[in-house]
């Protein structure tokens, strides 16, 4: 059992613990295996409600009511490490969710076995995904790199970029690290801001450039260069 010498905390979030709406079986059976797995957990509406986390806090969040399922996450400011729960396949791009810092994801089709499963790795510090997407992430990330050298050799091309009207100098800088391959931690120490920071500067962009995750700004930016080559 974890309740007693629980090191972290442990937040359920879904809007159907709201009084207001009516109770997800789904919901209920998630936290009835969290609470056999000995967790203590803070019940919450929304993310708006969490109070200060840790790095190993965990964060079990409803996505099945959220529009963009990965929205939550991006405008968290905090440090904790997030799991959706209650998705249906195809809801999110998992590649997307694991380069993008979530550490797990779980389908209302898992059996109660997969899930009990997975939320034991995870008290672990072990992620949970399915091996396919985190080997496609890894390539992902493989194929990232090779553009971003590509892109090194060509620094003056990417430097026009700043010409972009709806980027600050600030926003570019970390378009040109996400293009060199860094992730947050990374640009965070790069340019010596929190973490928070940089999620926040990757949510704007991500919004102005109309791109959903790293990816889809990598092929913008280079599209954007290829406008003034």
């Amino acid at each position: 059992m974890l309740s007693k010498n629980q090191k972290f905390g442990v937040y359920l979030i879904s809007k159907s613990l709201s009084s207001d709406e009516a109770s997800d079986e789904q919901v209920i059976l998630f936290k009835h295996l969290l609470q056999t797995c000995g967790y203590e957990i803070t019940e919450l509406t929304s993310i708006e409600q969490l109070e200060t986390t840790s790095n190993q806090d965990l964060i079990f969040y409803d996505a099945a009511k959220a529009e963009e399922k990965m929205d939550a996450f991006y405008r968290y400011q905090g440090f904790a490490r997030w799991i959706l729960f209650n998705l249906e396949h195809g809801d999110i791009d998992e590649c997307e969710a694991i380069i993008a810092g979530v550490e797990g994801t779980f389908y209302t089709s898992d059996s109660p076995e997969l899930l009990l499963k997975g939320v034991r790795r995870l008290a672990k510090m072990d992620v949970w995904f399915k091996r396919n997407s985190i080997n496609e992430a890894l390539r992902r990330l493989r194929q990232q790199t090779r553009k971003a050298n590509a892109a090194i050799s060509r620094p003056k091309e990417l430097n026009k970029m700043a010409l972009h009207p709806k980027l600050t100098k600030r926003e570019v800088t970390i378009i040109e690290l996400v293009a060199q391959g860094s992730q947050n931690q990374e640009i965070a120490d790069q340019l010596h801001i929190s973490v928070n920071t940089v999620k926040t500067h990757i949510y704007s962009i991500f919004r102005k450039t109309h791109s959903r995750n790293r990816i889809e700004l990598l092929s913008w930016s280079q599209q954007f260069v290829s406008e003034y080559s």
